[in-house]
């Protein structure tokens, strides 16, 4: 086993001890399979049988609906940890694959699955899902619960709001950054990214960085196929809006973009990444490419899985702004309006979510919805136990301005769709960049009855 492997595993190992003397535990309603349908006499008859279910002490099961929880170890780790210091609480993972999430949680919700907490990948999940009325609001637990710090999601909670009520809370964010291969700088003589550069000078760079032909070519830059890999430039810069009428403000980074891989072929063709279905990790970890545009996730990716020394700076914009606002998507976790227990969902939220789940996070390279001055400390220790790791992490982390990358609304999901789509069709030069920005704002001002 890697050095790297053996410390986190100490890591993990740590949080578990530490959980079994933290929170204390509630006994409550056990699990039933009683349908959300049956009769108000049916449901009085539970409640009373859940009061004797909690006098008598047994346990609750909670069941959890998220994706890929076989591959994270974090999930793990946090969930025994959870289930260690609240020994009448028992979870019960039910995981999907990525891909699918989206889609699955959308019609089990609409069945009216039991689902006690629910994860979603992302704002637009998160809507569609409350917009139809699958989701408790969290407001009133929020309020009465002393232990929940509101302030320590820096105004997070606020943006997840949809009608003016809260549906869940951040179990993480990212910011999305530019990566790169310190190596391949050094190798080809040129000077690192710095904070500030603006699209010009990101053009430039990736330039001077790209070498070789077929197989043996070093890419300057990369930039993945999902729309955000655009749109972030400008949202970062509160320039763009998914429901904005207008999406004229995109126009200089797709501009950018394009030339760098029509003109320049200093990033990847789209198309073929597409048809390849390539993964932005593997061309980064083989060194195939010196820059990447990725949300802070990926950090927790090269902790365990490269050699090479990275460094990370802020994305470029339009005027050349440094790292003065954070961008990118969030995790959120609520309670599934089918719950046949909700308290015990709350408890299991307030704990993932709080600075219990946030330290086993930070521990993994992942960062946390809660932030503090402890989590923090994790970051900036991260290169003392681990080489390669940049030494002035934290800072892309910790910012004061944190802006959502899609907003929550109640047509979240169908907006994103025909950003995508139109997306697809200017980088595929199937149409020009301004036709399709037309395309786009008119498609959405059409949903939206605009």
């Amino acid at each position: 086993m890697s050095k790297k492997k053996l410390i986190a595993l100490a890591l993990a190992v740590t949080m578990v001890i530490t959980s079994l003397t933290g929170c204390g535990s509630k006994a409550n309603d056990t699990t039933n399979t009683k349908d959300a349908a049956q009769t108000t006499d049916a449901a009085a008859t539970k409640d009373s049988t859940d009061a004797a279910q909690t006098d008598s002490g047994e346990t609750v099961t909670i069941k959890v609906s998220l994706w890929d929880y076989s591959n994270l170890a974090y999930y793990k780790t946090i969930f025994a940890a959870f289930e260690a210091g609240h020994p009448d609480i028992k979870i019960e993972p039910v995981e999907a694959s990525s891909a699918e999430y989206d889609d699955l949680i959308q019609v089990k919700m609409a069945s009216k699955e039991d689902f006690d907490v629910v994860f979603t990948k992302g704002t637009p999940a998160l809507s569609a899902l409350v917009a139809k009325g699958h989701m408790l609001a969290l407001d009133d637990r929020m309020a009465g619960d002393s232990d929940f710090n509101k302030d320590a999601y820096g105004g997070l909670t606020e943006q997840l709001m949809l009608d003016g009520k809260t549906y869940s809370v951040p179990f993480r964010k990212d910011n999305n950054l530019l990566f790169f291969n310190k190596d391949l700088f050094d190798a080809a003589g040129v000077a690192y990214p710095e904070d500030g550069m603006t699209m010009e000078e990101y053009r430039e760079l990736a330039k001077k960085l790209t070498s070789g032909e077929g197989n043996e070519k070093v890419y300057g830059a990369y930039v993945h196929t999902w729309s955000s890999n655009v749109n972030q430039f400008a949202r970062r810069m509160e320039e763009y809006v998914m429901d904005d009428e207008d999406k004229s403000s995109l126009l200089p980074y797709y501009k950018t973009i394009l030339a760098m891989q029509n003109e320049d072929k200093t990033i990847m063709d789209y198309g073929s990444l597409k048809a390849s279905s390539t993964h932005y990790s593997g061309v980064f970890y083989n060194e195939q490419v010196c820059m990447l545009q990725m949300g802070t996730w990926f950090i927790n990716n090269l902790f365990e899985n490269v050699d090479f020394n990275w460094g990370v700076c802020s994305i470029p914009n339009v005027t050349g702004e440094g790292n003065t606002k954070a961008v990118g998507g969030v995790t959120p976790v609520g309670i599934g309006a089918y719950s046949k227990h909700p308290e015990e969902a709350w408890e299991f939220i307030q704990y993932v979510t709080g600075e219990e789940g946030a330290l086993v996070l930070a521990q993994s390279g992942i960062l946390p919805g809660y932030s503090s001055d402890k989590i923090m400390e994790i970051f900036d220790a991260l290169p003392e136990k681990n080489a390669g790791i940049p030494e002035n992490l934290s800072v892309y982390l910790n910012l004061d301005t944190y802006i959502i990358e899609q907003p929550m609304h109640p047509q979240g999901r169908e907006i994103s769709k025909i950003i995508d789509e139109e997306h697809d069709l200017i980088m595929t030069n199937s149409i020009s960049i301004e036709d399709g920005l037309k395309e786009m704002t008119d498609r959405v001002n059409e949903l939206l009855g605009r």
